[in-house]
């Protein structure tokens, strides 16, 4: 991909200095955020390219290791004013997170302004970002054929009509079992059997064609038509760092359809490309990932079919 072509796949999100607590220790400063865990993910399979914004207090050389991975970074733009910082504590298990705060600094302050190439990529990823950030850049596109969904419990929470409103836009929605339960309007975010069918049925009504439920160390669910399929994580990791497990998981599945694989197959992809994010800290993980070693934990990965849904009755 040259710096004049469109990527396959433009991704629009954060780029964060995260604080990470966990049962393994902690870290400070981390770079993070979802654009750069999807692109990374999407990577593996794809020319894929963040779309972003970072502060003057962001160092530059941070994002060396991404462009060394063959990132195009061009899509990515330092204004004056703070970088994005979030904080979080995981549980022992990884499963679970608390918010310890978030500072969106010039990514909740500047629109995002998507550049000329990009706007021509046929596959659109709006991360887990301030929601009026995706429909800026999405409003930039031109005529994306595929557009995926994803976001954040917090955002889910503060700005739940504007997601709601803006997933007529998706072909795609991926999003956890809290966000799900938050968007649906859903009593509890514990996963009840029924809920899932029932955010499915509410997530097809708002525009979707598709929609993957991410259920951490449990894998996901898939829902397509009148197919559900549950998709199981890789087994045997142990979850040093959760954070970007979700954005890896999709950049690398929207990865796989460009490549021609089905959405059940683009999942297992997914699942196996999240693995790596999990196991260290930031990116180190997935920097060391590589086509044959994703490969070699797909094949790990089992696979259920559960038989037809209806996604219209109620």
């Amino acid at each position: 991909m040259t710096m004049g072509e469109p990527p396959e796949i433009a991704v629009v999100g954060a780029v964060v200095l995260d604080e990470i607590h966990s049962a393994d220790g902690e870290v400070m400063e981390q770079v993070g955020g979802s654009s750069l865990y999807a692109a990374l993910g999407a990577s593996l399979l794809a020319d894929a390219a963040p779309v972003s914004l970072i502060g003057d207090d962001f160092a530059p050389a941070k994002l060396q290791p991404f462009e060394d991975r063959g990132i195009r970074l061009d899509g990515i733009v330092r204004v004056d004013g703070p970088n994005f910082r979030w904080a979080c504590q995981y549980s022992a298990d990884g499963d679970d997170r608390e918010t310890l705060f978030t500072r969106g600094g010039v990514f909740d302050s500047h629109p995002i302004v998507v550049p000329e190439p990009f706007r021509d990529a046929k596959v659109v990823l709006l991360t887990s970002g301030n929601p009026m950030q995706n429909l800026c850049a999405y409003r930039q596109m031109r005529s994306p054929a595929y557009v995926a969904f994803d976001t954040i419990e917090r955002e889910v929470a503060q700005h739940t009509d504007e997601l709601r409103s803006q997933l007529h836009v998706a072909d795609l929605v991926s999003i956890n079992t809290r966000e799900t339960a938050a968007l649906i309007g859903w009593p509890s975010h514990h996963l009840d059997p029924a809920m899932p069918i029932a955010a499915w049925r509410e997530i097809k009504r708002l525009g979707a064609s598709a929609f993957v439920l991410k259920r951490a160390s449990q894998g996901v669910e898939v829902f397509e038509a009148g197919r559900r399929t549950i998709v199981d994580a890789v087994p045997n990791i142990a979850a040093t760092d959760p954070t970007g497990a979700g954005d890896t998981f999709l950049g690398a599945l929207l990865s796989a359809l460009v490549r021609g694989r089905d959405l059940v197959e683009a999942a297992v992809w997914g699942c196996a490309a999240a693995s790596f994010a999990i196991e260290q800290y930031g990116f180190a993980g997935l920097f060391q990932a590589s086509r044959e070693s994703v490969a070699a934990r797909a094949a790990q990965i089992s696979v259920s079919e559960w038989g037809e849904i209806d996604a219209t009755s109620e």
